[in-house]
């Protein structure tokens, strides 16, 4: 069931917004014919302390967008250092193979160039399973074959230069690995499911409270509902990578790549 609810979210962010609202909406219209039918059957100077419930729930409601915005933009803060970590990385392994000189170290300094269009290539890929699964055993490939040579160079010349290249090499590969994670990261369902689940309860505590003193109040309503649905409709969207217009950054890889003069897919390539 997550699985589907981030299928449809990746397919079109539209069609979620849409669907999320009518829901709202539908729950608000519940809440109301519930307060009118509890109106018929109360003092009509009595609320039952509804408002004071409403309040509470809006307060609550709040908080919890408030403190789930905060958590995505941390998501999406890690993603972008992670993106300057691997890209510093792999720089500095590329400057060790280029001052270690040898057959081996310039194939390895040629793979890495390589490896930095692929990583970019990874960073900015669509979310596609078939995609994102092809690029990174693509990465893994890599990286067995730069560290096959590196063995190789470790074995034939021990020397200083070289385990500071094996270093800088297995430290360009782990930060491949944590931008990997930090790339792949969902936000938990048991929070997706939080905020749909109280902003449908609050919509419709906010139905009832009209319905409960036969105020008009539908406009009002709907407009709560559409800002509570492009909040948490933002909110998923920063928080988890690939899926609808916060895509992580790729400046960094492409600076790198101008100043090794490669070339690269731009935007719309």
């Amino acid at each position: 069931m997550v699985d589907e609810l981030f299928r449809l979210m990746a397919f079109n962010r539209w069609l979620f917004l849409l669907l999320f609202l009518i829901a709202m909406i539908v729950f608000s219209e519940l809440g109301r014919w519930i307060g009118v039918h509890r109106r018929s059957r109360i003092n009509e100077d009595k609320d039952e302390g509804a408002s004071l419930v409403v309040g509470s729930l809006l307060g609550l409601l709040a908080f919890v967008l408030a403190l789930n915005l905060s958590n995505a933009s941390s998501r999406h803060d890690r993603r972008m250092d992670a993106t300057l970590t691997e890209v510093n990385a792999i720089s500095t392994a590329l400057q060790q193979a280029s001052a270690l000189g040898g057959p081996e170290a310039e194939a390895i300094e040629a793979a890495l160039k390589e490896y930095l269009l692929l990583r970019y290539i990874y960073v900015r890929a669509n979310p596609a399973d078939e995609e994102i699964a092809r690029l990174s055993a693509l990465t893994d490939e890599m990286q067995g074959e730069i560290w096959e040579r590196m063995s190789r160079i470790v074995r034939e010349t021990p020397t200083p230069p070289a385990t500071s290249l094996m270093n800088a090499l297995n430290t360009a590969f782990d930060a491949s690995t944590a931008m990997r994670m930090a790339m792949e990261y969902r936000m938990p369902a048991q929070v997706v499911y939080l905020l749909l689940a109280m902003s449908l309860l609050g919509t419709g505590a906010v139905g009832y409270q009209f319905g409960l003193t036969r105020r008009r109040g539908r406009i009002p309503v709907i407009v709560l509902s559409t800002l509570w649905a492009v909040v948490i409709t933002q909110i998923i969207d920063i928080g988890t990578a690939r899926i609808w217009t916060f895509r992580t950054e790729t400046k960094v890889y492409e600076w790198s790549m101008d100043t090794l003069g490669m070339t690269y897919p731009k935007d719309g390539a």
